[in-house]
């Protein structure tokens, strides 16, 4: 009885596998990988609280319920759960025209899309994202870190307009471009520059923790180049800051500056509850709220299960992956986050990577993390006011633009030229007409590719020369209502093309594992069709299951061998009795076959 409490602890709450063995060495790996990772999250997630339409603190409230949240309920030691580039402009799009506030917009699309995908999670609907294509799901990224770093270009050359898409971003550029801040255009391209030659930095350095726990024989300047490069985005941050402090200490302000951030605990609130609007309260009913983010709360979980269970796959190196535990961990990420000031989260790649380069062992990483995030805005948020909005936009570029996919491409076209279809009009519609349209149309033309190809399977077409000629025909795939009709006029047309000397047809469906009614009716007119022309047919089923549903269609016209000797023998046979000399004779064999 204990045995099966224990199994049921560990397949509902993961940590209860990883506090039973964690020891000191655990625990080193997972500081080191904590502090690390909160080193790049922490700037990161402020700029992203500024591209999701929030004040910075609000990156920092939603990066701490996931550390917490997803060290119990998760499953991959590397994942981090946080804001995201793609979430943070999704929360945009959908909660900064709310009537009711966007903070409290982004609460409520948080709380229900956690909802969302906790209910996946539960029922298992993790199989659904399956039908999503790696062609669709790379189009739409590229197009949504295109569309992200677009959105960054006002505050990299310090210009004020309001955008809402990728087009209308670059036409008031344009518009604007005599307004130019110097300053913050020279800061911004700096910065990226830094930032990019940091990230290069990583290659000549070491981590100081190999993943399995041991100790690096690198030198301490290996490990310090490698630390410098993990975390730069701290260090940019933290140096144009300082910048922006001494030239205000002087009475100058070169650069635009981020706006003022509250210090201290975020408060906790309910994030569906009544929101006053002017001097009315009640106004803002649940239904109307939620109508108001409308159709965001579906997007949103979708991109964020779509994203973890990707980068869960990319970091489960051979597991099993429990693909609806990390649903129900992430979803019970946004929902308990949603109290405490966070928009929606989801893994960040990149996170991922420097946390498993850092030697991570457990999920328990993140506790170290979310105790680094509580001190940030516990100490650090009256200095976080100082840091330049040009230096957030280099951050969220030089984050998003390695998300631009562009070798797949090349891939494509030389695996199969027909995954450039989905993937270039994803990409175009992503950023013509938005990321969400552009995922539902990435999908149903993926979905139509899958439904023509499923409607007109190949039939391989073979001479068989023995003691009888006869004409093999090859069904590659199960035969449903959809193909059936195709298949009929197919094997039709090749048996009536064949030269008049082979009279006998052989449909092979050793591949076929799945046969409907409507197949089997269409199966039964093949036969008929054909002896109508003086041909023979018969059927190769290996499967029980297919030919008692072939039976069960025509059980008196078909002839069914279950495997090709059988048939040849048996025409042999019939043959050496019987000479077949017309239409007549040929029918009766049919039936005896």
């Amino acid at each position: 009885m204990m045995f099966n409490n224990w199994r049921f602890l560990e397949k509902f709450v993961p940590i209860w596998q990883f506090v039973r063995h964690y020891d000191l060495n655990a625990v080193i790996c997972d500081l080191v990988a904590g502090i690390t990772v909160g080193l790049t999250l922490i700037p990161q997630v402020i700029a992203y609280a500024s591209l999701a339409g929030l004040e910075p603190q609000y990156g920092l409230y939603s990066s701490l319920c996931g550390g917490f949240i997803y060290a119990i309920f998760g499953t991959i030691p590397e994942l981090n759960i946080a804001p995201t580039a793609l979430l943070s402009l999704l929360t945009y799009q959908y909660t900064h025209e709310a009537s009711f506030g966007n903070v409290q917009a982004a609460l409520l699309l948080t709380f229900f899309a956690g909802i969302v995908e906790l209910f996946c999670g539960v029922l298992h609907l993790g199989f659904l994202v399956e039908f999503v294509s790696t062609p669709v799901v790379s189009a739409f990224t590229s197009a949504g870190a295109i569309t992200i770093a677009s959105s960054q270009v006002k505050n990299l050359f310090g210009l004020k307009f309001k955008a809402e898409n990728f087009v209308e971003v670059w036409r008031k550029f344009f518009a604007h471009i005599t307004e130019v801040k110097l300053y913050d255009t020279i800061l911004g391209f700096g910065c990226i520059a830094v930032l990019l030659l940091l990230r290069k930095l990583k290659d000549y350095g070491e981590p100081p923790v190999t993943p399995s726990g041991s100790e690096k024989t690198a030198s301490v300047g290996k490990k310090l180049v490698w630390f410098a490069s993990v975390g730069r985005n701290a260090m940019v941050v933290i140096s144009c800051a300082v910048l922006a402090f001494v030239f205000k200490h002087y009475d100058e302000k070169p650069f635009a500056l981020t706006s003022k951030v509250s210090a201290g605990f975020p408060n906790v609130s309910i994030p569906f509850s009544p929101v006053v609007v002017g001097n009315q309260t009640n106004t803002t009913t649940l239904t109307s709220m939620i109508s108001e983010v409308g159709y965001g709360i579906v997007v949103v979980s979708f991109v964020a299960i779509l994203a973890n269970i990707g980068i869960a796959k990319a970091f489960a190196r051979g597991k099993v992956l429990d693909a609806s535990q990390e649903m129900i961990a992430v979803g019970l990420c946004n929902i308990f986050g949603s109290f405490f000031g966070s928009y929606p989260v989801n893994a960040s790649f990149s996170r991922a990577a420097v946390s498993s380069a850092s030697g991570v062992k457990t999920p328990l990483s993140g506790v170290y993390t979310g105790i680094m995030v509580m001190l940030a805005f516990t100490f650090l948020t009256p200095y976080f006011s100082y840091i330049p909005k040009a230096t957030l936009a280099a951050v969220i570029i030089c984050a998003v633009i390695f998300m631009v996919e562009i070798n797949i491409a090349k891939s494509m076209w030389r695996i199969n030229k027909l995954d450039l279809i989905p993937f270039s009009v994803t990409f175009i519609s992503c950023l013509l007409l938005g990321i969400e349209l552009g995922i539902l149309i990435g999908i149903l033309v993926e979905l139509g590719k899958l439904l023509y190809f499923s409607a007109r399977p190949k039939i391989i077409i073979k001479k068989v020369v023995g003691n009888k000629i006869y004409l093999k025909l090859l069904l590659t795939s199960s035969v449903l209502f959809s193909s059936a009709e195709y298949i009929r006029e197919k094997i039709v047309e090749y048996s009536n093309d064949v030269k008049q000397d082979i009279s006998i047809i052989l449909i092979d469906c050793s591949n076929v594992s799945t046969l409907d009614y409507t197949a089997g009716k269409c199966f039964s007119l093949i036969v008929k069709e054909l002896q109508a022309n003086g041909k023979i047919v018969s059927f190769l089923v290996p499967k029980n299951s297919i030919t008692k549903a072939l039976e069960s269609c025509d059980s008196k016209r078909l002839a069914i061998y279950q495997n090709e000797f059988d048939f040849e023998q048996s025409l042999t046979d019939k043959c050496s009795k019987n000479e077949v000399r017309n239409n007549g004779d040929m029918e009766a064999v049919t039936t005896q076959l």
